[in-house]
Parts: structure tokens; C-alpha cells; sequence
């Protein structure tokens, strides 16, 4: 009986950490999908600044009416610069860094209570 008691808490055992592993695929998903959408919006931010600029020359040269449009593209920048930032917290809330320690510098292992590089206790 206790063979087949210890068979159904490793079952049950295996089902949590595979629902564990789903879920972490589920956000790493969703986190690449995330760094796609910022370099596709940074690829933006470069056209805008380069238009920008050769706006900006074309208004020093003496064109008119050029304000409106460098204004609507600054305007633009700014809210790509945005929605960037935004996805960037997002990606650091699903994948937070992991703790360094404080006396070699070096990423710890979660559940550390000591350093493997240096000794040192953690603290929290």
C-alpha cells in the first residue's frame, strides 16, 4: 500500500512541475514575441529619426512649412519610445534578473543561501 501511495505522490509530483514547465514556455513565448515587436518598433524609430533629420536640414536650407511634419514625427518617436519601454517592463516582470551576489558579483541560482563561486551567505 505504501508502494502505491508513494507511486500516486510522484504522479502528482511530476503533473505539478509539468504544469510548471508549460507555463515558463508559455512566457518565454511571450517574451520572444515582445522582443520581435520592440526591434520591429526601434526599426521605426531609426526611419522616424532618419526623416527627422533630413527634414530638419531641408528646414535649415530655407523650405517652409516644414514644422507641422517634424513636429508629427517627433510626436511619433516619442509614442514608439513608449510603447517600447512599456514592453520592456513587461518582458521584466515574466523574466526578472536574477540575484547577484553581493560580494563577487556573480548570478545566483534561486534558492541560494550561499554563493557557489565565493561562499558568501545570502541575504535577502
Amino acid at each position: 500500500m505504501e508502494f502505491i501511495k508513494n507511486i500516486g505522490e510522484k504522479a502528482k509530483d511530476i503533473g505539478e512541475k509539468a504544469r510548471e514547465i508549460t507555463k515558463r514556455s508559455g512566457e518565454l513565448l511571450e517574451v520572444t514575441k515582445m522582443r520581435y515587436e520592440i526591434n520591429k518598433l526601434e526599426k521605426i524609430m531609426v526611419n522616424n529619426i532618419e526623416a527627422l533629420g533630413e527634414l530638419y536640414y531641408r528646414k535649415f536650407k530655407g523650405e517652409e512649412e516644414l514644422v507641422p511634419e517634424i513636429e508629427r514625427l517627433c510626436q511619433s518617436t516619442l509614442a514608439v519610445e513608449q510603447d517600447i519601454q512599456k514592453l520592456r517592463q513587461q518582458i521584466e516582470k515574466l523574466m526578472p534578473k536574477p540575484a547577484l551576489c553581493s560580494q563577487c558579483g556573480k548570478e545566483l541560482p534561486e534558492e541560494a543561501r550561499y554563493c557557489p563561486y565565493c561562499g558568501t551567505k545570502i541575504t535577502e
